[in-house]
C-alpha cells in the first residue's frame, strides 16, 4: 500500500495498526470494519510513525522511554475495558501479548520525547500571545460552560503557554513529516479507497 524508502507498508500492517488503534481505544478490534477512507488514514500514522522512527535511530539524541509513564498508558487502556477478562480478549484478537502492548506503547514514548526534545525549543510563546488567547479563547470557552468567576490570567497562563506551545509543536511536526515525506522517498501506491472497490 505504501513504501518509506526500502520499508515497505503492506494491507496486512495497515489492518493490524487499525486493530490496535481500535484497542487503544477501549474497543474490540473485531467488532468494527473499516471502510477505505480509514485505511487511507491508518496508512499515512503508519508513514509519519515510520519517519519518526527512522529519526530516532539516526538523531543521536539519548531518548529512553519513561517505565512509569508507560505502566499509566498501559493502565489507561485497561480500564477502557468492562473486565481483565474483557481487556484479554480485545489483546487475542488484535493478535498482542501484553508485553508487546507495552513494547509498542514505550516505541510511541520514546517518539514523543525526541519530538518535545527537537521541537519545543523552536515553539516559542511569548506574553502578548498567552494573553491575547487568554481574552480571546480561554474567556468565552468558560463563559459558555459555566458562570463560574474566571482566574485572573496569573493563575492560568502557565497552562495556556502550554496549550500554545503543544500548537505550535504540532504544527512543527506537521511541515517537519511533509518535508520527510519528500526527502525519505515516500511512494502510496493507490488508494484503500480504490482496492477496496468490487
Amino acid at each position: 500500500m505504501a513504501a518509506v524508502g526500502t520499508n515497505a507498508i503492506t494491507a496486512s500492517d495497515v489492518e493490524r495498526e487499525y486493530r490496535l488503534e481500535l484497542l487503544l481505544e477501549g474497543k474490540s478490534p473485531m467488532n468494527a470494519a473499516p471502510g477505505a477512507a480509514v485505511l487511507d488514514q491508518v496508512r499515512s500514522r503508519i508513514i509519519d510513525r515510520t519517519l519518526l522512527e527512522a529519526e530516532a535511530r539516526n538523531s543521536g539524541i539519548p531518548v529512553a522511554p519513561d517505565g512509569q509513564a508507560v505502566d499509566q498508558r498501559l493502565d489507561k487502556v485497561r480500564a477502557r475495558f468492562p473486565s481483565p477478562e474483557a481487556f484479554g480478549a480485545a489483546l487475542q484478537e488484535a493478535g498482542l501479548s501484553e508485553e508487546k502492548l507495552r513494547q509498542i506503547l514505550a516505541n510511541e514514548e520514546q517518539i514523543l520525547q525526541l519530538i518535545d526534545q527537537r521541537l519545543r525549543p523552536e515553539a516559542t510563546v511569548d506574553s502578548s500571545e498567552v494573553e491575547a488567547y487568554y481574552h480571546n479563547t480561554f474567556l468565552p470557552e468558560l463563559s459558555r460552560q459555566s458562570q463560574a468567576q474566571p482566574p485572573p490570567l496569573s493563575e492560568v497562563q502557565d497552562r495556556i503557554r502550554e496549550i500554545l506551545t503543544q500548537q505550535k509543536m504540532d504544527s512543527l511536526l506537521e511541515r517537519w513529516l511533509k518535508r520527510q515525506r519528500l526527502n525519505r522517498n515516500v511512494r502510496i501506491y493507490g488508494s484503500a479507497m480504490a482496492e477496496n472497490k468490487p
